[in-house]
């Protein structure tokens, strides 16, 4: 099944109207035996379809699929015309790696968005759950002139875009998590993974993927992911897939450009502002060592501050986790 078929139908079945054989098969050009297997195609995908013997087919929950001239004529026209290209992909592996395979030259604020990964990745290689149309799943490319020592911090800038971006989707109390996870009420809500490559000196190509939980199906099992997990439908029911990626693409825009001009310094009160750890026991994963403290923040270049009792250590990767009470 093509992915145009799959965008075609994922849109037009609804959760409050009965959809007939005959009507899908004419809203899409094709025989009544071709319709049952493109149905079969959404449902291996996880999409919840119930067959109504005598009148067709419905949705068990809505389905909100992403449009891209929606979300292109949503776009500050500033942005809309830095963009190199926006696409969107009914299934990738991941969309830093779909992004990836693009010439390098053809990154800089290049878009990928995907309907459904089947390879979706966080930090250190874990799985990221990347359900059909329910989440918000992104990758966009910048070239900077930055050495490579000096992007360290592009997680954390991934991370603030994020969370002003739901801000502006109206969700509250969502924190940040160093170095580039969001929380929501001690629960995750989105993971941020970048991913550079260049000269040691500069110019380097960055690309920086986003991970929402929009809407999670209700069937996904907590099995199915490693750590206590929520998504912004729990707060927001209404949210739209399709303005909360508006708002991504503004903010990220804006937020490498900032960085791009000025570095990390202008982004270091707004991370203090959402910073969930602070004040929080802590364990730091460092590879070799497991170190343990107090967080106290970051300081200028993004790094974490851990308070042992005896020193403040400055800690430019790692793998945090609370020891005693969540976020």
């Amino acid at each position: 099944m093509s992915s145009a078929i799959i965008q075609r139908l994922a849109g037009y079945l609804s959760v409050d109207e009965t959809r007939s054989g005959e009507a899908i098969a004419s809203e899409l050009g094709c025989s009544r035996t071709a319709v049952w297997k493109h149905v079969e195609g959404l449902r291996t995908l996880g999409i919840e379809i119930d067959a109504v013997a005598g009148k067709g087919y419905v949705l068990r929950e809505p389905l909100e699929i992403l449009d891209r001239e929606m979300i292109l004529a949503g776009l500050n026209p500033a942005v809309r015309r830095g963009l190199r290209g926006l696409e969107i992909e009914t299934s990738v592996d991941s969309t830093n790696s779909a992004l990836r395979r693009l010439p390098v030259e053809d990154q800089h604020a290049a878009v990928i968005f995907a309907e459904h990964q089947t390879g979706g990745r966080g930090r250190r290689g874990r799985q990221w759950h990347s359900p059909f149309a329910r989440n918000l799943y992104l990758s966009i490319g910048w070239k900077l002139e930055n050495a490579l020592s000096e992007l360290g911090c592009l997680p954390l800038v991934a991370a603030l875009a994020t969370a002003k971006a739901l801000r502006r989707a109206g969700l509250k109390g969502h924190k940040v998590k160093w170095p580039n996870d969001l929380l929501l009420y001690g629960r995750k809500l989105c993971g941020c993974l970048v991913e550079v490559q260049g000269d040691s000196q500069g110019p380097c190509y960055a690309v920086l993927g986003v991970g929402i939980n929009v809407r999670m199906p209700a069937s996904v099992s907590t099995d199915a992911i490693d750590q206590p997990w929520t998504d912004v439908h729990s707060q927001l029911p209404d949210c739209s897939r399709n303005r909360l990626a508006v708002y991504m693409l503004e903010e990220m825009v804006t937020g490498l450009e900032l960085f791009a001009g000025q570095g990390f310094a202008p982004f270091e009160g707004a991370w203090n502002e959402l910073d969930g750890l602070r004040g929080q026991s802590i364990e730091v994963d460092a590879g070799r060592d497991t170190l343990r403290g107090t967080a106290v923040g970051i300081n200028e270049s993004g790094a974490l501050l851990l308070d042992t009792g005896e020193e403040i250590l400055t800690l430019y990767s790692g793998e945090v986790s609370l020891r005693k009470t969540e976020i």
